[in-house]
């Protein structure tokens, strides 16, 4: 007696409302690769530093994770598919997929009539560890990748990346897209994939915790992990750089904040005294009589040293002495005491 054949819509709300454990019992394959071992193979980036500045950091890096191995064991939230515009299998990663999740798969996708190049469609998991599994339709590249290709395949991601926000999903794998038998170049397929993901992460890095780059081939593999880095380098250099920015104009403003009171007070008391002292000259200036009781002061206060060489300097010049002599020996000190004076006030 043959089996009831299920019920595609019957059966995806049943799956839905399971359990991850019970949902576990009814998986078509008993091996399956948890999320936690999957996250696990992501390369170390010890760095010295504690987990709690790593998070601090929120580097953009720590959800990129690439894996070499069976993309239809993995238990996520979704697995997308490189499928071809039918969306009822095919060749290669498309057929696995199909194979692996039973016959529910077809029945649904066969309702969604068929998928254009770039765009992407969702649909259950079914027998599949991943709950949901998103189909994209990547572009016949043949060898050539011209704009249009570039274009269609950026587009695969954006799309299937649109429909893991509006899910709510937290973790998705993708496989490469369009580099089989639709004959997209390893290398720039890999490049395309990294940068859009990364462009998509930086506006939503909130939205999502893990992105696996499930690669079944050696090559891909050596591709992906010699490009993640290069990557993603350019986005670690910018957040270190804006770290170090920012505290740097932290320093800034405690500086500002402390210094200022005690610099302010000085220059304002430096150019005080200087207009002070500018005054003075130009009120002597104006007024001999006053300037006469200054000069008197200042050579009282004169050391008899300077006076005695002040005098003597005066009598080489004019010899003859007389009252000429007596004035310029009270007027070389007294000028060289403001100009010592003033220079004095200042440094202080």
């Amino acid at each position: 007696m043959s089996k009831k054949k299920k019920d595609w819509k019957t059966e995806k709300e049943r799956l839905m409302r399971m359990s991850l454990e019970d949902r576990r019992a009814e998986y078509r394959r008993s091996e399956y690769v948890p999320l936690d071992k999957i996250a696990s193979r992501r390369p170390s980036q010890s760095t010295g530093e504690d987990e709690e500045e790593k998070e601090k950091k929120d580097l953009l890096s720590d959800k990129i994770i690439l894996y070499k191995g069976d993309i239809t064991m993995l238990e996520v939230d979704a697995i997308v598919n490189a499928a071809n515009s039918s969306l009822l299998g095919g060749g290669g990663v498309d057929g696995c997929i199909h194979k692996a999740a039973g016959s529910c798969l077809y029945d649904e996708c066969y309702t969604l009539n068929g998928c254009e190049t770039g765009n992407a469609k969702i649909t259950g998991g079914y027998d599949l560890p991943s709950r949901y599994v998103i189909h994209t339709v990547g572009p016949v590249a043949r060898g050539h990748v011209g704009e249009t290709e570039t274009e269609d395949l950026t587009a695969c991601y954006q799309n299937s990346l649109k429909l893991v926000k509006d899910y709510n999903l937290r973790s998705v794998a993708f496989p490469c897209i369009s580099t089989g038998i639709y004959g997209f170049p390893n290398e720039p397929a890999a490049a395309i994939a990294l940068k859009t993901v990364k462009s998509w992460v930086k506006e939503n890095r909130d939205k999502i915790d893990h992105i696996i780059f499930c690669v079944f081939l050696e090559n891909d593999y050596k591709i992906y992990k010699e490009k993640i880095p290069q990557v993603f380098q350019e986005e670690t250099c910018e957040q270190n750089s804006n770290d170090s920015q920012t505290s740097m104009e932290q320093d800034n403003k405690t500086v500002n904040k402390d210094l200022p009171k005690g610099e302010e007070k000085q220059k304002d008391e430096e150019e005080e005294l200087e207009e002070k002292v500018e005054s003075d000259c130009a009120k002597g200036d104006n007024k001999p009589e006053e300037t006469s009781e200054v000069k008197e002061e200042i050579i009282e206060e004169e050391p008899e040293e300077m006076a005695e060489s002040a005098a003597t300097e005066t009598l080489m010049k004019n010899p003859q002495g007389g009252p000429t002599g007596h004035k310029k020996t009270k007027i070389k000190p007294m000028t060289s005491k403001i100009k010592i004076r003033k220079i004095l006030v200042l440094n202080e």
